[in-house]
């Protein structure tokens, strides 16, 4: 038996399907509903000690995908407090795991714990130096998870790149509307910078392929070939048809400005994600095509592009929806109507 938790999160989601596709006996938790029907499924709080031991019983291997991530409504003040939530988490499930005795823990961590590049893509041996409150969490969380390893557990450590797919925006809202609107995109600084990717069927297979291959390791994942942010933007710019054009931004000024809308409480990014936002920002992946046998399929263009359709489609579905139902509502007698 599998547990995966944030079953019914962006990665669990696609976890439990590819899982289930290939026949294996799978769990979920997940504090909202079960991903798919059929499915064995606990809906449960990872806070809560009880839930996460009945969620493990009968388990052989667990893997903990669940998380609080950046998003829309994350506060401004207090994100250390806000992401520790992530470390008691992981207390909690791999503590249960332990005493049930699952013999083999895979981990979603992020490549957030390695902080600002230093020159070179980073390698799984590069000292964690995370810069915000999200990585220091996935650090944490990351020791936690390895030192059951003295209790007898297999403990694999994997750590995505930005994880891009269908239902998960953040950022990219911003990007795709200012696209489909024909609007200026702006960059920080030319845009010869990488900024890796991977897509999350790609890291949902780096998943599997980890379960198939118990290891007491950590793994990179991301895209083979991340091209320029100017290249990659440009390419959906294109695909698009749109009358966008990339105006870029000289990084000291924007970064500064960054800092100032940040300290006004309306910047459209953390300073753990801007302090990254025009730096060369890639995972070595050697490792894990080596040693685990993963590679990702999807290249960074393919992905956005993907992800970029399914934003658009979405607001059309959302339109057709409003006009219907406003139509029903004209045809509708009023209720105040005597």
């Amino acid at each position: 038996m599998i547990l995966v938790t944030g079953s019914s999160g962006l990665v669990g989601r696609e976890l439990v399907r590819q899982l289930l596709d290939a026949g294996d006996a799978v769990r979920g938790l997940d504090i909202a509903d079960a991903p798919r029907a059929g499915l064995d499924h606990v809906r449960g709080d990872l806070l809560d000690p009880a839930a996460c031991r009945e969620a493990v019983t009968g388990a052989d291997v667990v893997i903990h995908a669940a998380a609080l991530q950046h998003h829309s409504g994350l506060p401004r003040w207090g994100r250390r407090r806000f992401f520790s939530t992530n470390i008691d988490m992981t207390r909690n499930i791999v503590e249960a795991a332990a005493s049930s005795g699952v013999r083999h823990l895979v981990f979603l961590s992020s490549d957030m714990v390695y902080g600002v590049p230093r020159g070179a893509p980073f390698v799984e041996s590069d000292p964690p130096r995370p810069i915000g409150p999200y990585g220091w969490t996935k650090v944490e969380s990351e020791r936690i998870c390895e030192s059951t390893r003295a209790r007898g557990m297999c403990v694999t450590v994997l750590r995505p790149r930005l994880i891009v797919g269908p239902g998960r925006l953040g950022v990219l809202q911003k990007l795709f509307d200012r696209i489909r609107t024909n609007r200026a995109v702006p960059m920080l600084g030319p845009g010869d910078h990488r900024y890796q990717m991977v897509s999350v069927a790609d890291v949902a297979a780096a998943c599997v392929a980890a379960v198939r291959r118990p290891m007491n390791d950590t793994f990179n994942l991301g895209s083979a070939h991340p091209p320029s942010v100017r290249e990659l933007l440009t390419h959906v710019i294109r695909q698009a048809g749109s009358g966008s054009r990339l105006v870029s931004l000289p990084r000291a000024a924007a970064r500064a400005a960054l800092w100032t809308l940040h300290a006004f409480r309306v910047s459209p990014l953390a300073p753990e994600q801007f302090r990254i936002a025009d730096i060369d920002y890639v995972l070595n992946t050697t490792k894990a095509r080596n040693t685990l046998g993963w590679q990702a399929k999807l290249e960074d263009a393919d992905m956005l592009w993907s992800a970029y359709e399914t934003y658009v489609a979405g607001i059309s579905d959302t339109r057709i929806t409003s006009q219907e139902d406003n139509a029903t509502l004209s045809a509708a007698p009023s209720r105040s109507a005597v």
